[in-house]
């Protein structure tokens, strides 16, 4: 007597046949906005009007439009749909001279740039992770949170780090201005910067913040500018859509010989 296969969820034909389907619908709707059809920043069919187009189940269409989300193409907004991205890119170029201010690549980008102040407040500096390694982590340190906006859409958030003395040096300006620009305004004078960049998913807060679906791609670019004394100046975080920026980097290798 033949032993019974144990049932492991679909037949292997369906599975095959859902996978199948998906990405057909994915392809289409990538076409579609590569051509045009569904031109940036349009809001695109419903979820039961795409399956009705296409002629497949709703759970086929939202599995097309997950995958299209985190390829950065659409983009998902809570309560109003899902949008097709915006092909403007803002783009930040990093080099060991100088560090650009947002602003002003945002402006050659064609967009307006702005600030969304949400909180600033007095927390103890071994408390806050993201200080880890960053010198002394005794005392207290002054925590600025806030979105950044582009033509008033939110496409990043910031969090900046700073030593009391330089937040109070600070204060009558921080709000609604860029860090790196009040830095160069007072005469402070980096070094270098350190950078690190993750990649992320966007968590039910963040998507809150960012008017987008949980789940969206993001990006982590940490930096802690460098002081001449070797001291950080300040720490700073900033989580950003993927879809609406592309960093450059400008390398200066000490010049040598290949041998």
């Amino acid at each position: 007597m033949r032993a019974r296969t144990p049932q492991t969820g679909k037949p292997p034909r369906l599975r095959e046949l859902n996978r199948f389907l998906y990405r057909s619908v994915s392809q289409s709707l990538r076409q579609r906005i590569e051509s045009g059809v569904y031109p940036p920043g349009n809001k695109i069919p419903t979820v039961d009007e795409l399956a009705a187009d296409f002629k497949v189940s709703n759970i086929t269409v939202r599995r097309a439009l997950r995958d299209l989300s985190l390829e950065g193409l659409l983009l998902g907004r809570q309560g109003l749909g899902v949008f097709v991205a915006h092909k403007q890119r803002i783009v930040r170029t990093l080099s060991g001279a100088r560090i650009a201010p947002f602003e002003e690549d945002m402006r050659r980008a064609g967009v307006e740039p702005g600030i969304r102040d949400l909180t600033m407040t007095l927390v103890p500096a071994e408390d806050e992770p993201a200080l880890k390694g960053r010198g002394k982590r005794n005392g207290s340190i002054f925590k600025l949170e806030r979105i950044l906006l582009a033509d008033d859409e939110p496409i990043a958030l910031d969090t900046i780090w700073l030593p009391k003395t330089l937040a109070e040096r600070f204060r009558p300006e921080l709000r609604g201005h860029f860090i790196v620009t009040l830095l160069e305004a007072h005469g402070i004078v980096c070094d270098h910067v350190d950078y690190r960049f993750e990649a992320a998913t966007a968590n039910e807060d963040q998507a809150q913040k960012l008017n987008v679906m949980a789940g969206f791609p993001l990006l982590v670019i940490r930096l802690v500018p460098i002081g001449q004394n070797g001291v950080p100046i300040l720490v700073g975080r900033t989580t950003a859509r993927a879809d609406m920026f592309t960093y450059e980097f400008c390398a200066r290798p000490a010049a040598h010989r290949l041998r």
